[in-house]
């Protein structure tokens, strides 16, 4: 019973740690008890173990808690020792500074993306960040990573993942889906035509590992108006270079 209770209180704890990472700025006491559907008394143990160990921390005005970036510190030092984010940071902000748009780099995380580095060539603002989650099926880099990927794979993913709209854009068709995936390995890259985020459209290109199959991509994402179908090829063709130059670095292309 005792190893039952500490597993659930493991559980509960990450539950809360969920909801603090989707509100960098602060959440209150009741909204993380709405969120995990936690009693407020059980959040509040909870959180005051967080708070005291360094993980979390309570505004004193606003009552609000947020995490510290103690959690930040542990993950990054995963994130640090992989071997395309040493080797991609680089080339990554040239590109940006290329095209002057904003640069993402992914990692495959089951059904979903992580974004593991962001390099920023103008001042407009995205929704991104480091450590942000996305599912994969509605993202350019989620879909350049999948269509390298064999059918039956891609299809354990779409059934794994919650397939719904998030904006109007967004592919919920399968049939569809496959058929994008197709154009993706014929022309080299992926694009999220407003898929994932509405006034935003990236173009993506997958980063194959020795196996050709690849668990990461990166994408340059750029508003709307200025994402024409031209700028899209330009723009194409900078980041299957860049894609290129990474691999030689990594010893994955001659």
């Amino acid at each position: 019973m005792a190893e039952e209770r500490s597993v659930q209180s493991v559980e509960r704890i990450f539950q809360i740690i969920e909801v603090l990472s989707r509100h960098p700025a602060g959440v209150s006491l009741q909204t993380i008890a709405q969120e995990t559907g936690l009693a407020k008394s059980t959040v509040h143990r909870l959180l005051a173990s967080l708070t005291q160990l360094g993980y979390a921390v309570q505004d004193g005005l606003t009552a609000q808690y947020k995490m510290t970036l103690k959690m930040f510190e542990i993950s990054s030092g995963v994130v640090n020792d992989m071997d395309i984010m040493s080797t991609a940071k680089l080339h990554l902000d040239r590109l940006a500074q290329r095209t002057g748009e904003a640069v993402h780099l992914v990692i495959r995380d089951g059904k979903d993306i992580v974004y593991i580095y962001k390099a920023v060539g103008s001042p407009v603002r995205m929704s991104s960040r480091m450590g942000l989650r996305a599912p994969i099926y509605c993202t350019g880099v989620g879909k350049a990573i999948l269509a390298t990927l064999p059918t039956y794979q891609v299809k354990e993913i779409w059934n794994a993942s919650n397939i719904q709209k998030l904006t109007q854009h967004t592919v919920v068709d399968w049939d569809v889906f496959t058929q994008q995936l197709k154009q993706v390995k014929a022309r080299g890259y992926a694009v999220d035509d407003e898929e994932n985020e509405l006034g935003i459209r990236c173009v993506a290109v997958a980063i194959p590992g020795p196996g050709g199959r690849a668990e990461s991509a990166f994408s340059i994402s750029g508003l709307v108006p200025y994402m024409t179908e031209k700028r899209q090829g330009e723009i194409a063709q900078m980041a299957m270079e860049t894609r290129n130059d990474i691999m030689r670095d990594m010893g994955l292309l001659g």
